[in-house]
């Protein structure tokens, strides 16, 4: 027993360690760990995106994931004030007079599949696609023949009448954000088999149903080119929409407080028609007006700006273009062959302080060597504690023989937590 106990306590934590690999190997009042980096080391030297990939993969980003990051983080940060629930229900619950706290919380509660949610839902299916491609062991596959599987795909799931995550938008014909973003994409030189097969969902959703994507979509290729699983998706975006939430709550707390409920509750006496009416009845009718001859030609003599956005967007697809253009034959097995978010790769700190010889034996070793890295009085008293009240709680009886043994293998680790402490 004593040797298993041992090397129990010499791998990256003990059994009774009470922190985990995010907090580092090191619990006491001089050092506060971050995946067992000091806290203070990276305070003043790294920028908070470089902090939070850290804290979330394990590892600093290169220079290259950190402006991918930031791309992202930027994008989700502004809320386009009252219209998306993020922002407006926090405001309307922040004018009844409650703390920040509890409006901000309102804001993280008013997410959901419709609103939020749809760039988890992206992510799993753009997964999907690359583990369907990779089972299938195309020889020399290339970029093309991923964009065009996942193109296949989606209109598969088109066919089955089912829906893709990361299209269309509830307030916009068009959200400005993905292309502009798959250009800078472009510009930055980043690849992916994640942007090929976006790209491919994209063409097949334009072709099939005329609806572009949204930031969802393409943030959700980008987070998987990073390493991320699909459930970090929701729960970053809510990290950087935090921003606009805190600051409508303000605002609404300061310069303007219960004026946005105000406002809204005045529509229902105003007009109590138009607030019972069937708003999804009025948004189609209103979308067929606006591709009528009529209102475009009425839009283009009084929309100023509307060439430039053109020219905008025209110069937006030419660069992507020519971009996938150059990645058709490219190689991608490599890339495939992560199959997916790439783990938490373990920080070298941590590898280093914790590596542990294979021949190492607890009879070489005395106890005070068993606790150098976790030998605080507070620590101490808590393993004690916590060994105790296993120890109580096993059943009396010894006719089992895993019982027995499970009592033995703590009465071992109470002896060892004892001796140290003296």
């Amino acid at each position: 027993m004593l040797p298993h106990i041992g090397r129990l306590m010499t791998q990256n934590r003990p059994d009774f360690y009470l922190g985990t690999d995010i907090d580092g190997v090191q619990i006491n009042a001089e050092q506060l760990n971050v995946r067992s980096r000091d806290l203070n080391s990276l305070i003043g030297t790294v920028t908070y995106t470089e902090a939070l990939y850290h804290i979330l993969r394990g590892r600093m980003p290169t220079t290259e994931e950190k402006q991918l990051f930031d791309m992202v983080l930027v994008a989700f940060h502004g809320g386009w004030g009252l219209l998306p629930p993020t922002t407006f229900v926090p405001r309307i619950v922040a004018g009844t007079g409650v703390s920040t706290a509890q409006a901000f919380a309102a804001g993280i509660l008013a997410s959901g599949p419709y609103h939020v949610g749809a760039i988890e839902q992206a992510m799993s299916f753009y997964q999907s696609i690359a583990d369907a491609f990779r089972a299938k062991s195309v020889p020399n596959a290339n970029a093309a023949d991923l964009e065009q599987f996942a193109f296949d795909m989606t209109s598969k799931r088109l066919d089955a009448g089912e829906t893709v995550g990361g299209f269309g938008h509830p307030l916009l014909r068009r959200d400005p954000r993905p292309l502009h973003m798959r250009r800078l994409l472009c510009e930055l030189g980043a690849n992916s088999v994640y942007f090929d097969i976006y790209d491919g969902v994209v063409r097949c959703m334009q072709s099939r149903k005329s609806v572009p994507p949204n930031v969802d979509g393409i943030t959700g290729a980008i987070l998987l080119r990073l390493g991320f699983a699909s459930q970090y998706g929701t729960a970053l975006f809510l990290h950087a929409r935090s921003a606009a939430m805190l600051a409508h709550i303000v605002e609404e707390q300061t310069d303007m407080p219960y004026q946005t409920m105000r406002r809204f509750m005045l529509l229902p006496m105003i007009s109590p028609k138009l607030f019972n009416a069937n708003i999804k009845s009025i948004g189609k009718r209103f979308n067929r007006l606006r591709d009528t001859k009529f209102f475009k030609s009425m839009k283009n003599v009084f929309g100023r700006g509307q060439k430039t956005i053109s020219a905008k967007e025209q110069a937006d697809l030419d660069v992507i273009n020519a971009t996938r253009t150059q990645r058709a034959n490219a190689a991608i097995q490599d890339d495939l062959q992560h199959g997916g978010p790439a783990p938490v790769r373990v920080d070298p700190f941590v590898a280093a302080s914790n590596a542990v010889p294979e021949d190492a034996t607890i009879d070489a070793m005395t106890p005070e060597q068993h606790f150098e890295d976790c030998s605080s009085p507070e620590l101490m008293e808590g393993a004690h504690v916590l060994l105790a009240s296993c120890l109580r709680s096993l059943e009396s009886d010894t006719s089992d023989p895993e019982l027995t043994k499970q009592r033995e293998l703590i009465e071992s680790a109470l002896r060892l937590v004892r001796e140290a402490t003296k």
